[in-house]
């Protein structure tokens, strides 16, 4: 079982926008046929976070695992039967077109926290969903989140039929 290490917030993760360089700071765009409502619900209720979510590199037989958690969710990533890595998504506001979390990935006795904000634009049938992540403290992190960001975003756009 993989346990959670003591972590705290640093103060400048509060903040609405946070002054970090651009290389730390994943920017993705993609068009979904759904409404905002569909979409909204895809991007926060577990079971169908599980769905769409893509992990980059997983093993043949790998299986990611989603539960709720309070404000939030929570990811478990397993390996040959044995726990890998977690995600937690922690809301700090969740809107129907604009949400804020607090992101958690914890492997092994290392937790790294950023955070993620979704954006939906768009009319009835289609929108657009934008991602930022920010505040990723390495590159290796950041070189993770964009093929995860990138390979999940596009399996969502297909859950969806676009």
């Amino acid at each position: 079982m993989i346990e959670t290490p003591t972590y705290s917030l640093q103060p400048a993760l509060l903040q609405t926008e946070l002054s970090v360089g651009t290389n730390s700071t994943i920017f993705k765009s993609v068009r979904v046929n759904a409404d905002a409502h569909r979409i909204s619900r895809a991007l926060t209720v577990p079971e169908y976070l599980e769905a769409w979510i893509s992990i980059p590199g997983a093993a043949p037989g790998s299986v990611t695992l989603a539960s709720s958690e309070d404000n939030g969710y929570r990811l478990d990533h397993y390996c040959a039967s044995c726990p890998a890595f977690r995600i937690s998504g922690s809301f700090v506001f969740c809107h129907l077109r604009k949400m804020r979390l607090f992101w958690r990935k914890t492997s092994n006795d290392k937790c790294v926290v950023s955070v993620v904000d979704f954006r939906l634009r768009g009319d009835f049938g289609s929108s657009v969903v934008e991602l930022r992540h920010i505040a990723l403290a390495t590159a290796d992190e950041r070189v993770w989140h964009e093929a995860f960001w990138g390979r999940s975003l596009e399996k969502l756009a297909l859950l969806f039929g676009s």
